[in-house]
């Protein structure tokens, strides 16, 4: 059996902080191995982002894209609603 990796473990394979390393698992970009105390990767689960495939992002950053998408989408449905209610204040005071 491999033996699974740290945080650490993987800011050094993708030197890259620590602190980068635990954003990109609480943003959800990358998943460590449940049921165990720690936080730690599967081997397997890291080559597969490094990307075996050749596509023209690695799974790395097309997760961390779509993350990122799903968030501005959510934002842009807010700011849609604000903008609807200053409208809506606005014709208010015109027709007044």
């Amino acid at each position: 059996m491999d033996q699974l990796l740290t945080q650490k473990d993987l800011s050094e394979r993708w030197q890259v902080d620590i602190k980068t390393i635990e954003r990109w698992r609480k943003e959800g970009i990358i998943t460590p191995c449940k049921g165990i105390p720690s936080i730690r990767f599967s081997p397997q689960y890291i080559a597969e982002l490094e990307g075996v495939k050749l596509e023209r992002f690695s799974p790395l950053e097309r997760r961390r894209l779509e993350t990122e998408n799903q968030e501005l989408a959510r934002q842009n449905e807010e700011l849609k609603r604000i903008i609807s209610d200053v409208l809506s204040v606005t014709a208010k005071a015109v027709n007044f």
